[in-house]
């Protein structure tokens, strides 16, 4: 009996060693002797300001001998720049983070690196690629939302397919910003299906705006009362000051990737993968969990939990530039 115990003991220990290694990394003390000589530090991100500034904050406060500095813009906006730098010879930021599709882009013209940060080994495949280029700082779950105040808990819908109803024309708003939607959708139902339906929902006069804080903010003022797709995290966060919108738990639930990699021609490489390794650290994690962000590292649940714990995820795979190109112009055609 005790030699079955001490078989079934060290059987369970090597299954749970390697995740516990990789919950406990700790920095290479060469790679932070090597940044600080280099002594600074450049991001470019799409960050909110509040992300940008709690994400500096707690890098300096860890590495306070790097010089922390960022240039933060919406994901369409801050690769047009880079893209503009780089075209005149200029290769200013050490890391870059973004959308998964921006990412790719930036891939396939040869402006990201390899990195394969110790920390990426608590993720899951879905969060990463096998090459080393990108891992998931975080991920954007998107569903419906609604107007507590102007619907009805029975009148909920419990699918997109309901959208299409004629009790819910005119009565919708949505993001124009949002193309990874359309790109889930058409995954989840085959282009064929999908842009049939997307052509019987640009038929219900959906109200479409640029951002989702605008299109939250119309939702809580009742403009609407219900959004096609936003992030769950937002409504959290208006449930918080008493606004009277709830969001939908659909199956599946649609997520994407706000990835994180180094860029291929470094000023700062060293210090650049120092950030990295924290960013996807559990401490890091955590930091990111504190601004309203979804984790996907397995040792940090999200707040709340509801949030994708539980639920069938679609992740949104990854879509070459030319395609994403091609679907965002195809998603403004029908509703903008």
């Amino acid at each position: 009996m005790r030699l079955r115990r001490n078989i079934l003991f060290f059987l369970c220990a090597g299954l749970l060693l390697p995740s516990l290694l990789n919950a406990q990394t700790h920095p290479d003390p060469k790679l932070i002797e090597e940044a600080k000589k280099e002594g600074k530090l450049v991001v470019y991100a799409a960050y909110s300001a509040a992300d940008a500034n709690a994400f500096k904050a707690a890098f300096e406060k860890k590495y306070p001998f790097i010089q922390f500095e960022y240039f933060r813009a919406g994901k369409d906006k801050l690769l047009a720049r880079y893209l503009t730098e780089v075209k005149a010879g200029q290769y200013l930021p050490d890391v870059y983070q973004s959308s998964i599709f921006p990412m790719m882009t930036l891939i396939q013209r040869g402006l990201i690196g390899k990195y394969a940060s110790p920390e990426r080994g608590i993720y899951g495949n879905d969060f990463k690629d096998k090459d080393g280029y990108w891992t998931a700082a975080y991920v954007n779950a998107m569903t419906m939302a609604y107007n507590t105040r102007m619907v009805k808990p029975a009148e909920v819908p419990k699918s997109y397919d309901e959208l299409l109803q004629p009790k819910w024309k005119g009565k919708m708003g949505m993001d124009l910003n949002k193309t990874e939607w359309y790109v889930a959708m058409l995954q989840m139902m085959g282009e064929e299906k999908g842009k049939k339906y997307m052509e019987a929902l640009s038929r219900q006069d959906v109200q479409a705006r640029d951002g989702n804080t605008i299109t939250g903010q119309l939702l809580v003022a009742g403009e609407f009362p219900l959004v096609v797709s936003q992030y769950p995290t937002s409504v959290e966060e208006y449930k918080k000051v008493g606004a009277p919108i709830e969001w939908v738990a659909l199956d599946p639930h649609f997520v994407y990737s706000i990835v994180i990699g180094v860029t291929a021609k470094q000023p700062h490489p060293a210090a650049g993968k120092l950030f990295i390794d924290f960013v996807l650290s559990q401490e890091g994690q955590k930091v990111m969990r504190s601004l309203s962000r979804i984790s996907v590292r397995k040792d940090v649940p999200p707040d709340p939990p509801r949030l994708i714990e539980g639920r069938k995820l679609l992740v949104v795979k990854p879509a070459s530039a030319e395609d994403y190109n091609r679907y965002n112009n195809e998603y403004h055609k029908y509703f903008r």
